[in-house]
């Protein structure tokens, strides 16, 4: 019997992986161990090897191609053993907001039961594509994404071709992510029909919002869009599709049209449209989902780091002689641990059941990786699994590890998994201070900005009147910014987290 080639855990919230390349050819002899698969995601690429010796059957996903995390990338069997035509992979599990059969429209209901692989029935969900209408070209007619996306991509009939309110009608998917982030469809469509927006639109909207500006619809590179002459992303004509709503559309006033992105024809002199990395389209993505996700607030906490200098400067040879280089950063890692055993509370996820709160203390990094030629940069957050079991010098040595591995991209995805809670240390940077944003779904992360000479005010007096006992020094002072869900933690609590940190911070003994 043929054996499933599926992949490993590729890390907290990743919906599907970038075929890379496959080492082998169908019909190649392979060895259980092998590297036969080279996968990416929004972080890292992964090798995959072969779970059985015998010879490779089938492959189910192309290079190029989108594969779900959960589906059969192919087959290991001996050779000549039959595999049948039809992408084996286990279907998606239902959220609770998903529409169930009895209740879901016809057009929904035809289109899961036809024959198309699992990517062409997600990327046809993300466009409001119904399979019904979709000509598949794949192996015994089934249909793959590209048959999806030709589709999507012809041109349409006019909205008035079609009957009654049906014409202007969003996709399931779009009225989905409307409820979910509050978006009057009306406003952002313009003078567009309802049933031209994606749910990129509406994702594009929300993150404009969060940010505090216009909401606007901002095409997301690669989702419903085509490339013009000179490879910028265009808008492409979305299909549409044939769904009675769940609820009636409430009427509101007709927003101005929102400029679309521009042509090539559009770009001013001196411009220049760049295409998304994988990384950063992710960074976009994540972070502003981040921001209407939780409410963030930020508190500022100035640090003496004089105790911190002079312990780093006594044992900094010690360690070396251990073979680890002592970093400040080993000793927020410390001091973030010590602040969460004070506030269990700092260190959880937020659910609407409950806060649940996590008893075990995986601090990730977050990590500025080198920026192109065009100024744009990545971010990784690598993470320091238990740290709370490791001593300054085991928390050292792991943080020296990350960051090697990081530089020489070797970081595998459970290196960026289930992390808890989250240190920014962008003073490196020459930072004083900044408002970090949240790594879903924990409920804090901590910056940290430039240590530099300070003048501050020691007194042996009254701390606050005048007196004979001040006295100005010049002292290595830090700033943090600590950015909490308020959902989860309100000042005081939050400041309790940032006191206990402080207090680590500033009680090193030489």
């Amino acid at each position: 019997m043929a054996t499933e080639i599926r992949l490993p855990d590729v890390g907290e919230g990743v919906a599907d992986v970038t075929i890379n390349r496959w080492r082998v050819n169908v019909g190649d002899a392979v060895n259980a161990g092998d590297v036969i698969l080279e996968v990416a995601t929004d972080k890292v690429d992964t090798e995959i090897q072969a779970p059985a010796s015998g010879v490779l059957l089938k492959i189910n996903f192309r290079a190029g191609e989108l594969a779900p995390v959960d589906g059969v990338m192919g087959y290991i069997g001996q050779a000549g053993e039959s595999i049948g035509e039809a992408v084996i992979a286990p279907p998606a599990p239902a959220s609770p907001t998903t529409t169930s059969a009895s209740s879901a429209t016809p057009a929904v209901a035809e289109s899961a039961s036809v024959k198309a692989t699992p990517v062409a029935k997600r990327v046809a969900a993300d466009k409001g594509v119904d399979l019904t209408s979709v000509a598949g070209t794949g192996p015994g007619g089934q249909i793959t994404k590209q048959d999806v996306l030709a589709y999507s991509t012809a041109p349409v009939n006019a909205p008035s071709a079609l009957p009654g309110d049906l014409a202007d009608t969003p996709s399931l998917a779009v009225r989905r992510a409307a409820a979910d982030h509050n978006i009057n469809l009306r406003e952002i469509a313009g003078e567009r029909p309802l049933s031209a927006l994606t749910k990129y639109d509406v994702l594009s909207a929300a993150a404009s919002r969060a940010a505090g500006k216009p909401v606007r619809v901002e095409p997301e590179y690669g989702k419903g869009e085509g490339r013009g002459a000179r490879g910028e992303v265009v808008a492409s004509p979305t299909p549409t599709p044939v769904q009675a709503p769940s609820a009636p559309v409430s009427p509101a006033p007709v927003a101005p049209k929102p400029a679309s992105t521009p042509t090539p024809a559009q770009l001013k002199p001196g411009e220049e449209l760049v295409k998304l990395s994988r990384m950063r389209a992710a960074v976009a993505r994540n972070t502003a989902q981040s921001l209407f996700t939780a409410p963030h607030v930020t508190t500022m906490w100035d640090v003496d780091m004089s105790a911190v200098l002079q312990h780093r400067a006594t044992h900094k040879k010690e360690f070396a002689v251990a073979g680890v280089n002592l970093t400040i950063t080993a000793y927020f890692v410390e001091a973030i641990v010590a602040g969460l055993k004070a506030v269990p509370t700092a260190n959880a996820t937020w659910t609407d059941d409950g806060v649940i709160i996590k008893r075990y203390y995986n601090i990730g990094m977050a990590t500025a990786l080198p920026m192109d030629p065009y100024g744009i940069g990545g971010l990784i957050v690598p993470v320091i699994k238990n740290a709370g079991e490791l001593n300054l010098l085991g928390i050292a040595r792991a943080v020296n590890e990350l960051a090697e591995r990081a530089r020489k991209n070797e970081l595998k995805p459970e290196d960026l998994a289930d992390g808890t809670f989250t240190l920014s240390n962008y003073g490196t940077s020459g930072s004083r201070f900044q408002t970090p944003i949240i790594v879903q779904p924990q409920v804090g992360i901590l910056g940290v900005g430039a240590v530099e000479k300070r003048a501050v005010v020691v007194s042996a007096g009254h701390p606050l009147e005048p007196n004979v006992g001040d006295a100005l020094l010049f002292k290595p002072m830090t700033t943090l910014g600590f950015s909490y869900d308020h959902r989860v933690l309100d000042g005081a609590t939050a400041d309790a987290f940032c006191a206990a940190v402080k207090k680590h911070l500033e009680g090193y003994a030489a």
